[in-house]
Order: C-alpha cells, then sequence, then structure tokens
C-alpha cells in the first residue's frame, strides 16, 4: 500500500503574515474647460483671461490643475502653450504682479524649434525659464559654468541650470509631479523627428540638455522671500519682479541665442536686455 505524502506547511506568526495589499490606480479625470471648470483651479477671473481661445480640456489632482487646449496671453504676447499648470503650493502669497499668473508653461518656440518651459520655483515664488537642445547641438551636455563667457548667451542673471529632460513619463500621470518636471511635454511620443528646417526641429527625446535662468538675483524681487532676506520685498533697493512676460521674452531670445550656436551664426536682434552687468555681488559683478 503506498504512503501518502503529505507536503507540511510551515506556520507563519500572524505578525508577520503581510496581505498583499493591491493599490487603485487613480484615473485622472478630464473635463472640457469652461468657466464653470477652470475658475475652481485658477482661482480668480484674472487668471481666466490670461487663457485664449475656446475649447480645451481640463484636469486637476489634488492642488496642481492642468489646463491643455488653450494659449497663454501675457502682457507682451500670446504663448502657443501646450500644457498651462497651476500649482497652489508654488504660488506665491500676497498681492503683486505674480497674480493670475501660470506656475508652469510648456511651448514650443516657432522660431528655434526648441521646446521652452516657464517654471515657478516652489518654494520663492520667483520664475525660472529653460530651454531644451537636442543631443547634436554642440553645447550638448556642458555644465552652465564652463560655458565660455564670450560664446553668444547673455540671458537674465547668466545660465544656472544645465541637466538632462529629468525622469520622463510614466504609465500613471502625476500631476504634483509634472507641475515641477523639466523635461519635454508628456502627451507626446519621446522621439526625435528628422529636422529639414529650423522650425521643423523638435526636442521630444528624454536625452535633451536643458539650459535655464533663475529670476531670484541681488536685483530680483522674490514674492516668498523671508523678511531681511536678500530678496526681501522690504528691502531699500529696487528690486524688480520678473513676471511672465519678461521670463518668457527672456526664454525666447536664449532659444534664438542656442540655436544661432548650433547653426554657427549670430543671435538675432533681441527684444529687451537683462539687468546690466554688476548688478548681482554674488556672482562676482557678473549677471548673477
Amino acid at each position: 500500500m503506498a504512503k501518502n505524502t503529505i507536503k507540511s506547511q510551515a506556520l507563519v506568526p500572524a505578525e508577520r503574515c503581510q496581505a498583499t495589499v493591491r493599490r487603485k490606480t487613480a484615473t485622472l479625470v478630464v473635463v472640457p474647460a469652461t468657466a464653470d471648470t477652470l475658475l475652481p483651479i485658477l482661482g480668480s477671473e484674472f487668471a481666466a483671461e490670461k487663457l485664449i481661445g475656446d475649447g480645451g480640456d481640463v484636469t486637476q489632482e489634488g492642488g496642481v490643475g492642468l489646463v491643455t487646449g488653450r494659449a497663454y496671453a501675457t502682457r507682451e504676447c500670446v504663448v502657443p502653450a501646450e500644457e498651462i499648470f497651476y500649482d497652489q503650493a508654488a504660488r506665491p502669497g500676497g498681492k503683486g504682479a505674480w497674480l493670475g499668473e501660470a506656475d508652469k508653461v510648456s511651448w514650443r518656440d516657432t522660431a528655434s524649434g526648441y521646446e521652452c518651459i516657464m517654471l515657478r520655483n516652489t518654494d520663492n515664488g520667483f520664475l525660472c525659464g529653460y530651454v531644451g537642445i537636442p543631443k547634436d547641438h554642440p553645447l550638448w551636455g556642458w555644465d552652465a559654468n564652463a560655458i565660455p563667457p564670450d560664446i553668444g548667451i547673455d540671458v537674465h542673471g547668466g545660465l544656472t541650470y544645465s541637466r538632462l529632460c529629468e525622469e520622463g513619463p510614466s504609465p500613471t500621470r502625476r500631476l504634483a509631479v509634472e507641475a515641477r518636471r523639466i523635461c519635454h511635454v508628456t502627451l507626446r511620443p519621446a522621439v526625435y523627428h528628422p529636422v529639414e528646417h529650423a522650425t521643423d526641429h523638435r526636442v521630444e527625446d528624454t536625452h535633451a540638455w536643458w539650459f535655464g535662468f533663475s529670476c531670484d538675483h541681488a536685483y530680483d524681487l522674490i514674492p516668498n522671500a523671508r523678511a531681511n532676506s536678500s530678496g526681501s520685498k522690504s528691502s531699500e533697493l529696487g528690486r524688480i519682479y520678473r513676471d511672465d512676460a519678461y521670463v518668457v521674452r527672456e526664454t525666447v531670445a536664449l532659444a534664438a541665442q542656442l540655436r544661432a550656436i548650433a547653426e554657427g551664426g549670430a543671435a538675432p536682434a533681441r527684444d529687451g536686455a537683462p539687468p546690466p552687468l554688476g548688478l548681482d555681488p554674488r556672482r562676482g559683478g557678473g549677471r548673477g
């Protein structure tokens, strides 16, 4: 008679048992962008007036809202925005020129073909500008501090940022991450298209190299600066808040300069100029 073999199972103490937890994947709800859906996210009619056009979509996750399908207006121009973020955690308090501004705007500069971003600093509320260049650009991979001063880059405060495109899209969108990420717009495939003309070029690769500048220098008014700090609103120096119009203009100028460097030519004449030399003692008399 054959003996039945019984496979024993070791008993595991109850306190060591860990039940498998299946986390429910959150799905972002996208709704048409109307006055009724926009105002709760934007917080003011003034902010809504900066969104140009009709239609578009809006979605929200926690304190972050995303608007697509609308252009974005500054006091100087209309930006062909692809994504416009409103981030409550980054939004400055009090009254100032920042009221109604978006906290991140992503667009493609039509003249250079490069991707551009205007992004608000989460802690102190000042704005920054970024331009992404492709891998075949002569400055790809360069540290901002290593670029020779005579190469032809003239932007507010000088370059303060140089990094690869931050971690790209994930299967599940997290608006709180994308609202602060310096990378290509996630709604498009992350690929390069063949380039025939400057306006055909589009940086859509996770290996794009981004250069950027910030508006937190000695001559800049910083909305959330602590009292008596170098950028405090109570400072006696004539500090100026660099608004979205200024930052967009500087970002477009940076894109034009980077494109000129890629083509080996001279940068086109720019609109306006950054602060004069010698105003920021923290950078040895340079632009900051």
